[in-house]
């Protein structure tokens, strides 16, 4: 599900307001029910996503639950498919920060190591 979903969101889903998406993963509830999906938005400028952006590109999904429900059903094969519910997933953009916070520490103890030998 995780899949298709990234690639009718990515290829035909016509909505302005949905840059590019990664799927990151799709949680389906034990009765098949429920089904949140979690969506990252990858800003190569910035450690940290718009959070209107990502506002904007979550309503656009749940807008769009009905189309993609739709080709999920039709590509999947199966008879019931779960509610769909959108979320954003920010374990890549706190990795990034991490990584970012590690590499400003590592400067600062160079600096740090260059002012003892003078």
């Amino acid at each position: 599900m995780k899949d298709e979903l990234s690639v009718i969101i990515n290829r035909e889903l016509k909505d302005p307001r949905v840059p590019f998406v990664t799927v990151t993963d799709v949680q389906i509830t034990r009765d098949a029910k429920q089904a949140t999906v979690l969506v990252s938005i990858l800003n190569m400028d910035q450690t940290h996503a718009d959070p209107e952006l990502i506002e904007d590109c979550l309503t656009a999904l749940r807008d769009s639950k009905g189309y993609l429900k739709k080709q999920l059903g039709t590509l999947m094969q199966l008879r019931f498919i779960p509610d769909l519910i959108f979320r954003e997933d920010k374990g890549l953009e706190n990795t990034l920060r991490v990584h970012e916070l590690l590499k400003q520490l590592e400067d600062e103890k160079k600096q740090g190591e260059k002012k003892q030998g003078q």
